[in-house]
């Protein structure tokens, strides 16, 4: 039984939509469904990390493991892992569920059909409450209490916002308003490569930029990254501060802790040579880069010696 917990997640939880992403959320072009007003934007390729060989051999098993009772109830409503697409997502920091906006993509995922059957699901597991009421002759989903609303774009295309922000993907959806893609994240979001299987960019609160401005000798202001998962895992983020030579100088400052004491620490807890090798440290802009990558078999193993923890 589904005990009590925020009803817009718990609607869309109980879909399987978090299974595989714990509520983070690929396909950028679906950001333009994000407000503006988002200060966290991000999103998973579904398809290709489910594509990728580190799935297949690792990850694949063990969300199969750990979340087969909504995999079960997506498969019964014709929205098996085969189908999902992307995610992507928009929050605030501060806005918990009432300031958050995701955007779904998977074949079916509009359709009537599939939507009465997820209702049905939902609804046996949840001491019969409906998790939806149905208005605009099934394009809108609105969940009870003001919790959020869903709005169904297309036959695989959903979006979904918290109760503070339904207006805007509601405008959105009609080719009103102003995206994420266009707000004050855009140059953030020029940083990263929203074509990789993972990605993310937002802006840093005063609180977090002000601890790590201490360690650092500069307010961190934003941070922009991505991971690959095309060829073991490739991991590549920036973090913004207000200079260039800010960056230059936060550069030469980790790069030195790293070679000095962090690289002999990673390798005494087994990281290998190749891997540690492979991290760099640059600048671009106004921006400090990282980056790094590990191989399938590297990641696997990480995977095999966490996994008996679960």
């Amino acid at each position: 039984m589904i005990t009590a917990r925020p009803r817009l997640a718990l609607t869309f939880c109980a879909l399987g939509l978090f299974a595989v992403v714990g509520c983070k959320g690929g396909g950028a072009a679906t950001g333009k469904y994000i407000p503006e007003a988002a200060t966290i934007v991000g999103g998973v390729d579904l398809a290709g990390v489910q594509d990728s060989k580190l799935w297949k051999d690792h990850i694949k098993g063990l969300v199969e493991a750990q979340g087969k009772e909504a995999l079960d109830a997506m498969n019964g409503c014709n929205l098996g892992l085969d189908k999902w697409k992307s995610v992507t997502f928009g929050a605030t920091a501060e806005g918990g569920g009432d300031k958050l906006a995701f955007v779904v993509v998977a074949d079916g995922i509009g359709k009537k059909d599939n939507l009465e059957c997820a209702f049905t699901k939902i609804k046996e597991s949840d001491e019969g409450k409906d998790p939806w009421t149905v208005k605009e002759d099934g394009k809108v989903l609105e969940l009870p209490d003001g919790q959020g609303t869903a709005y169904v774009i297309d036959d695989n295309t959903m979006a979904v916002a918290g109760k503070d922000w339904a207006a805007d993907v509601a405008k959105l959806t009609k080719g009103e308003g102003k995206s994420v893609f266009d707000g004050a994240l855009k140059d953030v979001i020029g940083r990263t490569d929203t074509g990789k299987q993972v990605w993310f960019a937002g802006a840093l609160p005063e609180a977090v930029g002000g601890k790590a401005a201490g360690q650092l000798g500069a307010t961190p202001k934003d941070v922009a990254g991505y991971v690959d998962f095309s060829s073991g895992m490739a991991v590549k983020a920036s973090v913004g501060v207000a200079s260039k030579d800010e960056a230059e100088a936060v550069k030469t400052k980790v790069e030195g802790l790293y070679n000095a004491v962090a690289k002999d620490m990673a390798k005494g807890q087994g990281i290998s040579e190749d891997t540690l090798n492979s991290v760099k440290f640059g600048t671009d802009g106004a921006a400090f880069t990282f980056e790094a990558k590990a191989s399938d078999e590297e990641i696997g193993k990480s995977i095999g010696q966490f996994m008996p923890k679960l």
